[in-house]
């Protein structure tokens, strides 16, 4: 058979490993790299746990809130307590008295420090808030009641199934995009104290404390915690509680990145055991002489064994370098973009994670390692006379 078909069969067999190691890379980046441009954009939006009123029915208006002095200092000075935002929230109407149009929408209001941590993570256009019921509002609610920064809207507060509605003038000093269309939907930006006005409520009552945490990791376990200390009229719910179906969603991606590794295993697997097969053949008269000779089958079959997985090697070092490549190169030019209203994200982010990355590299050579004896047994059954015989 000679090298002529050897030669380019093994190189084909690199070329199908690094092809497949490639693509499995690019999974990983790009998977690992989407959840965590998902979970830190709600991280950032809403923070890892939350504690409000413990209510049956998710639709009535907010009941006011303070945790006791005690309960939150030991919640303020927790070493794994990153910054704690307390927020007023209001249900309301939003309208345009020029073009007669409107939007129900959900007041969040935030405290100074609040607005600086969003407009530093968000983005944001317009001036700070100056003026009782100022506001900013989402690009998304600009857009559809045809309102700007500088224009005049009006609050429309329902007070009861009976009760006049009140109306509140608010003017707009800016607006912003967070990423989140269901949160840009919805929600317009005021101050605390404003929120608080417009619910009657003492100046120490809020709807929710928005909790960050500095190892976000452990957001189910201290959430738990602290779900066991608080009174039994409030509840504390880690983000994933508030959002089971997009988290849900994320935890696709792990078993989507199993799936692919699986299917590239079993192609290069079999790219492999072809060569090697064919390789044998080609060595049978080398194979009889050596066993003729004295030689063991226990090293023979090392011979190939190594032989088999220094191409998968070669083959996983090139697919490494590939897709780390175009990995690296998705990071800085971000070449692919996304939908923003269904991925939350404009680009394909891009996180290396070398935990699942060596692990597919190892799991790879060691399942290839035992697979791969199958056919370099096959040795052991060759008998030298016919194999020195064999053309």
């Amino acid at each position: 058979m000679g090298s002529k078909v050897i030669g380019p069969l093994l190189k084909l067999s690199i070329a199908a490993t690094a092809m497949g190691m490639a693509l499995v890379v690019l999974s990983i980046t790009s998977g690992k790299g989407l959840q965590h441009a998902i979970m830190d954009k709600f991280r950032e939006l809403e923070g890892d746990f939350t504690v409000q009123a413990y209510s049956l029915n998710r639709t009535e208006e907010w009941r006011p809130i303070a945790l006791e002095d005690s309960l939150f200092t030991e919640l303020v000075q927790a070493p794994y307590v990153h910054q704690i935002f307390p927020v007023v929230q209001k249900a309301a109407l939003l309208v345009n008295p020029n073009a007669d149009i409107f939007e129900g929408i959900q007041i969040q209001g935030f405290t100074e420090n609040n607005f600086e941590y969003f407009s530093s993570r968000f983005e944001t256009t317009g001036s700070p808030i100056n003026d009782r019921y100022g506001c900013w509002i989402s690009e998304a609610i600009a857009g559809k009641l045809n309102l700007s920064a500088g224009d005049t809207a009006v609050l429309t507060l329902l007070k009861g199934e009976r009760g006049l509605p009140r109306l509140i003038n608010t003017k707009i000093y800016g607006t912003y995009t967070s990423g989140l269309d269901e949160f840009d939907q919805q929600n317009i930006l005021m101050s605390d104290t404003d929120v608080r006005r417009l619910n009657g409520w003492d100046k120490d009552s809020v709807s929710t404390y928005v909790v960050h945490l500095n190892a976000p990791e452990q957001r189910a376990t201290l959430s738990a915690y602290w779900n066991a200390l608080v009174p039994y009229d409030l509840q504390v719910s880690s983000l994933e509680s508030r959002h089971p179906a997009i988290f849900g969603w994320l935890a696709l991606f792990d078993t989507n990145i199993v799936l692919v590794l699986a299917i590239v295993l079993i192609v290069a697997l079999s790219n492999l055991i072809t060569a090697l097969l064919v390789l044998i053949i080609d060595r049978t008269r080398m194979i009889g002489i050596l066993k003729s000779m004295g030689a063991p089958d226990r090293m023979i079959l090392q011979v190939f064994q190594w032989l088999s997985l220094n191409i998968l090697v070669k083959g996983l070092l090139i697919g490494n370098a590939v897709g780390l490549g175009l990995s690296a190169l998705q990071q800085w030019f971000k070449w692919v973009q996304l939908d923003p209203s269904t991925y939350y994200i404009a680009s394909a982010p891009i996180h290396f994670d070398w935990a699942w990355i060596i692990g597919a590299n190892l799991g790879f050579i060691l399942v290839a390692y035992f697979i791969l004896l199958l056919p370099v047994r096959w040795i052991a059954r060759l008998q030298p006379i016919q194999s020195i015989r064999f053309s």
